[in-house]
């Protein structure tokens, strides 16, 4: 698997075939490796809130500040190489 600067790469057939950490197919298009688990759906911000004061909400402050492009895919980890 090509890890550049510490980022984890597969192409796209390895990693719908749960095939990712094997992938050595270099001539492919590359995609970086998501984490696991769910996406982060808050900022830092909003996320401290939780954990200190236990206040639940939907984070808006992307909306406000800018801080979450959603239609940049490489925000979601599917930055292509």
């Amino acid at each position: 698997m090509p890890i550049i600067n510490g980022i984890k790469f597969a192409c796209n057939s390895c990693i719908k075939g749960h095939r990712s950490s094997h992938c050595n197919h270099v001539e492919r298009p590359l995609f970086e490796i998501r984490r696991k688990g769910r996406p982060v759906t808050q900022c830092a911000y909003c996320r401290d809130l939780r954990k200190t004061k236990q206040v639940h909400v939907k984070c808006v402050c992307s909306e406000r500040r800018g801080i979450v492009n959603w239609e940049d895919t490489s925000f979601f980890g599917l930055r292509e190489f």
